[in-house]
């Protein structure tokens, strides 16, 4: 039975085709990140994402995995350039009056994610406090840090901000799980119930709010300035000429998912010549692996995508000798590619004789794995069904679309509950 993560309701970088720190640098590295189509160094955002997600995984994952997050090192091994090439630069892509519908710049992401919000919850407007007192005091507060990296993480420094903030957030909801000022028949605005919050946390303890870090009111704005938008933005916005302008975007997007599949498929290669895509993950993996001592001896991988089919291929076929402790496949298509022999690892004979009940016996090189998707991601799939040492989770990020597909890592709540279950 799949289970539910997110009811809602989850250092700069070197210039890199391979980021790396070596065993022998003092640092540790037991996480790899391998992420999925559509991610290429010369598009915009990229060194802002890979930030993001470095950060949460060191703040938010690491320290309960008993990993320092001062020392620990994620590596993301960058395979995007060895992915498809379009000869024509896309021009078979339909083009035309898309940006002519008289909305010009006004739109951006932030834009169409309160929209999704919106209508996750099912009203017009979102506030705070009634989700607070309706459903649960945790639930508003993931959603003022999700909605703050959606509208500021754009820099190391915000991010960092973020994630020290969200911290905090989870030190004052376990002293004060139902606060009153949060419960109140008439709610605050999103704006005051963002002050309340703020307001509990400096008044925890100096070694668990960190005060450096919260002279937040002018970083805020931006913030408390999209959760007013949430509250009073028309829940059919995706409706209008909005969606039309994202059109080109999402064609271009989709286009490079599938023909980064074709060409991870066509150029994989074996065991003993594998593809310059295999190579660059399977390095990562193994320099990871050399990395361990005795004081951090895990190997932790998650895959988002297609790099979640890259890992379970290189697990099953290249290197079944490659010992991992946690596998996160994150959005990925891990049970379709298997439904559809594409693995170069080929199934036990005669399997399955009854698809209802013949799974594929655990991996023993794999230790605990969790396959976590988004009802709303047409790109992810569940696996549970199909092999018999993994866990399905349902994560909903919020977003519509191929906005979906990207969204798991940008939420602080979602590294949260990530944590928590490779613990469970």
């Amino acid at each position: 039975m799949v289970e539910n993560v997110f009811p809602f309701e989850g250092e700069r970088f070197l210039d890199y085709n391979y980021v790396n720190v070596s065993a022998g640098s003092g640092e540790k590295m037991p996480i790899v990140f391998v992420h999925g189509v559509n991610n290429r160094k010369e598009d915009a955002g990229f060194n802002d994402d890979l930030a993001r997600k470095k950060e949460f995984l060191k703040t938010l994952v690491a320290p309960p995995l008993g990993l320092d997050p001062t020392k620990v090192a994620v590596s993301f091994p960058y395979w995007g350039g060895d992915g498809v090439k379009f000869l024509w630069n896309q021009v078979s892509l339909p083009g035309g009056s898309f940006e002519s519908l008289g909305l010009g710049n006004q739109t951006n992401e932030i834009d169409f994610w309160l929209s999704d919000v919106q209508k996750t919850f099912g009203a017009n407007s979102v506030i705070l406090g009634k989700i607070s007192r309706d459903k649960s005091f945790a639930e508003a507060v993931d959603l003022i840090w999700d909605t703050s990296a959606a509208a500021t993480a754009n820099s190391p420094e915000n991010i960092q901000k973020i994630a020290t903030a969200y911290q905090a957030s989870q030190r004052y909801i376990a002293k004060h799980p139902a606060p009153a000022w949060a419960l109140k028949a008439e709610p605050l605005s999103n704006k005051e119930f963002v002050d309340a919050l703020l307001k509990g946390i400096n008044e925890l303890p100096a070694d668990e709010k960190k005060p450096e870090t919260f002279g937040l009111s002018d970083w805020l704005t931006s913030t408390k300035e999209a959760l007013d938008r949430l509250g009073s933005a028309p829940a059919d916005l995706a409706t209008s000429g909005v969606l039309a302008l994202g059109r080109k975007s999402t064609h271009q997007k989709a286009s490079r998912f599938l023909g980064d599949v074709f060409v991870y498929l066509k150029n994989r290669g074996t065991v003993g010549a594998p593809g310059p895509i295999v190579s660059t993950v399977l390095r990562a993996f193994r320099e990871a692996d050399i990395a361990r001592n005795p004081d951090d001896d895990k190997l932790v991988i998650v895959g988002h995508s297609l790099g979640g089919v890259i890992t379970y291929d290189i697990l099953s076929y290249f290197a079944p000798d490659l010992k991992v402790d946690y596998l996160a496949t994150i959005g990925s298509q891990v049970g379709l590619f298997e439904e559809m022999s594409l693995y170069s690892r080929a199934l036990p004979a005669g399997m399955p004789n009854d698809a209802l009940k013949d799974r594929i016996a655990a991996n023993p090189n794999i230790g605990k794995w969790l396959n976590v998707f988004d009802t709303n991601d047409v790109f992810s799939f569940s696996a549970e069904g199909i092999y018999q040492n993994v866990k399905d989770f349902r994560y909903d990020t919020g977003y519509g679309g191929l906005g979906a597909h990207g969204g798991y890592f940008a939420r602080p709540s979602f590294y949260k509950r990530l944590q928590t279950r490779l613990l469970a």
